[in-house]
């Protein structure tokens, strides 16, 4: 038997981790499940071992396992000696920031082979507007395991949908050949009018 995928897309402040933070605690408190949650270390927003949503009204924040970005292989000997410590499996595995995850389609393929249902709230563009990560792979385990796609909803300063992240290096545009992660910078949702990329090559 296979777990189910929840996926959780959308652009910056989309309340994403709000949404993936919730179901994980209607899991814990109603479902009496153990939920473990995962964070990469490329997720710098709720420091260390903690995931937080940026919405100060959503669902605050949560410990989490911080593992290398890198290597997400790390958490399975502690997903082991969890299950081991309450003598009965762990029901569902929650990652956020999916997007910086490597590897991530294998991973949780992984997971669901082994029943663990599976939570990925994660960035569905960069701020290039191109796919982000292995994100947008992930909704072919719904239709082969089942489970959801939510697509989280953001808005744009003029009230229109905002489908794009748009990144602003000193409150200015950042330009397209600018590095996919670097410090400093600060998102914005926006909708395609309103959407920024200098440099675009197309």
């Amino acid at each position: 038997m296979a777990g189910k995928l929840e996926l959780l897309l959308g652009p910056m402040r989309s309340n994403k981790t709000a949404e993936l933070l919730r179901r994980a605690d209607m899991r814990r408190q109603y479902a009496g499940q153990c939920v473990m949650v995962l964070k990469p270390s490329d997720d710098t927003k709720g420091g260390p071992g903690m995931v937080e949503s940026r919405n100060p009204r959503g669902h605050g924040k949560m410990k989490a396992l911080e593992f290398k970005s890198q290597d997400p292989w790390e958490v399975v000997p502690v997903i082991a000696a969890k299950e081991k410590d309450i003598g009965k499996r762990v029901e569902c595995i929650a990652i956020d920031e999916g997007q910086f995850v490597e590897g991530l389609f294998v991973f949780a393929r992984w997971l669901l082979d082994r029943n663990h249902d599976v939570l990925i709230a994660g960035l569905d563009l960069d701020f290039r507007a191109l796919p982000f990560g292995e994100m947008l792979n992930l909704s072919w385990f719904v239709g082969a395991y089942g489970g959801s796609i939510t697509e989280c909803m953001a808005y744009c300063a003029c009230g229109n949908r905002a489908f794009y992240s748009q990144r602003l290096i000193e409150g200015q545009p950042a330009p397209y050949d600018s590095p996919i992660k670097m410090p400093g910078d600060s998102y914005e949702p926006r909708c395609g009018e309103h959407f920024v990329l200098p440099g675009r090559p197309h």
